[in-house]
């Protein structure tokens, strides 16, 4: 077992202070449309908390910066340095019935692709500049960490630590963010403790990260509020910025699932409770809908000759042998066939409080041996990740290679788990390397799962070459 900081030589963490650095001076030359362009007003004495960023349908081209205040603020408004001046984009505001906090979300359009802007809320009295960066519209290497299951919490700020070591360009966070409602949609729950005030606490404690690169987030059972409407998603969506492209319903106006691409790697986010046996409080509210979705997004992506991977990501596990929720038989059932026949190459789940990775798989069988530090042949099939150990207490696993799959009927079937290739019981994140095709004619993604206390808990490299079969 390595330490993360022993694999620096090996595999350097993305540097991005030198480059925000010269950015900053060079961000004043930047040539790109936009508003009229406005002298900086008198600094105003609204602090704003949990600046959190977030890409829109183009990555390369738009941005989302979203932020909080205790209260209402006249006309709050985001401004960007273009053209040597600042530039202001009205904010929308958005509020959720149980506490007073006013969240804002500006969005930045006429963006240039692999950019580095410099951004400030204009009534935050808080004078630290702050950058975010466009996607590439190139395919080169980058690095993004995936992970679930934070919550506010010591074993969160260890993992942020983690986090801030690695310098991803942007996290993919499969849900249960903060814990709001510990309930986590299960009817009998409810008397549980509920502190919509949470969610400020976390967006505080992810700021550092959150504003200056995109966190995408999906929905988990967690987010299924007992205040947030039918659905329960309503202070989700209150809080986040997201694409907006995602699966739509008559019963639905704004879609929490959505897709968008960075550099060679397509990335989907699903929402697993629409399709969860375990936890029915959302079951089918899209149906067929998503799955038409799903089909029709990893398609297209897939017969793009200049996308390599296609990475989904939900909060329910399909594949995880831990003992508290263990896998999911309805995401199984509605989207394993259709990942594997599409030639997703990884699906990350959270859920389950731990680390699990299988062997590529079709139809639940192993299709190449897939052992810690192996090179895998992504063709072959699926590999299916559990991230959820990001912070939340930690769940105890089952006696190996044992598992256990939720039914429709909820009756937790025992299984034998020969899928699985690697576990780890305590908090960590997975922190993804990506390479286009070099010489070689092969791209890469590089995953390694960090725990805690630095050490490296598993490493995979998920290959693909050049040529690829056509989709069926």
């Amino acid at each position: 077992m390595s330490n993360w900081h022993d694999m620096a030589p090996e595999y350097p963490p993305l540097s991005r202070r030198a480059f925000l650095t010269r950015a900053a001076v060079a961000a004043g030359a930047v040539a790109v449309g936009g508003p009229t362009l406005l002298a900086r007003p008198a600094r105003g004495s609204t602090p704003a908390n949990g600046i959190h960023l977030a890409f829109g349908a183009d990555p390369a081209r738009q941005i989302g910066v979203s932020w909080s205040t205790p209260q209402r603020v006249l006309n709050p408004t985001l401004e960007v340095l273009r053209n040597g001046d600042w530039a202001p984009i009205e904010a929308i505001d958005r509020t959720t019935p149980a506490v007073p906090t006013v969240y804002h979300h500006a969005v930045v359009t006429g963006l240039r692709p692999g950019t580095t802007y410099q951004y400030r809320i204009r009534d935050d009295p808080a004078e630290s500049a702050r950058y975010f960066t466009t996607a590439p519209d190139a395919n080169r290497s980058f690095r993004f960490a995936m992970f679930g299951d934070m919550g506010v919490s010591q074993g969160a700020l260890d993992n942020l630590a983690r986090l801030s070591e690695a310098q991803p360009e942007f996290c993919f966070v499969v849900g249960d963010l903060c814990y709001a409602d510990v309930s986590g949609g299960i009817e009998p729950l409810k008397a549980l403790p509920y502190n919509p005030a949470t969610w400020d606490n976390w967006f505080q404690q992810i700021q550092h990260s959150a504003s200056r690169v995109q966190w995408m987030s999906t929905v988990g059972n967690h987010e299924m509020e007992r205040d947030g409407g039918d659905l329960g998603y309503d202070n989700y969506l209150a809080k986040f910025q997201l694409p907006g492209n995602g699966a739509m319903s008559a019963t639905i106006t704004e879609p929490v699932t959505y897709h968008y691409r960075y550099g060679n790697v397509a990335f989907i986010a699903a929402d697993g409770n629409d399709a969860s046996y375990e936890i029915a409080r959302n079951r089918d509210y899209l149906g067929v809908a998503q799955d038409r979705w799903l089909e029709e997004v990893i398609s297209s992506y897939r017969s793009d000759d200049s996308i390599d991977f296609i990475v989904v990501g939900f909060h329910n596990c399909m594949y995880c042998t831990n003992s508290v929720h263990g896998s999911d038989g309805g995401n199984r059932d509605r989207w394993q066939e259709m990942f594997e026949r599409l030639g997703v190459d990884v699906v990350v789940n959270g859920h389950n409080h731990s680390y699990e990775r299988t062997h590529p798989l079709k139809g639940g069988e192993p299709q190449d041996d897939a052992p810690m530090n192996a090179t895998v042949n992504s063709t072959l099939g699926t590999t299916y990740i559990t991230a959820g150990g990001a912070g939340q207490a930690e769940y105890p696993t089952t006696t190996h290679p044992a598992g256990f799959v939720v039914t429709e009927t909820g009756a937790r079937v025992p299984e034998l788990a020969a899928w699985s290739a690697v576990r780890h019981p305590g908090h960590s994140i997975a922190v993804v390397d990506v390479t286009p095709h070099g010489n070689q004619g092969n791209a890469s993604m590089t995953i390694r799962a960090i725990a805690k206390n630095r050490d490296v808990v598993d490493t995979v490299t998920l290959v693909r070459p050049r040529t690829r079969p056509a989709v069926p």
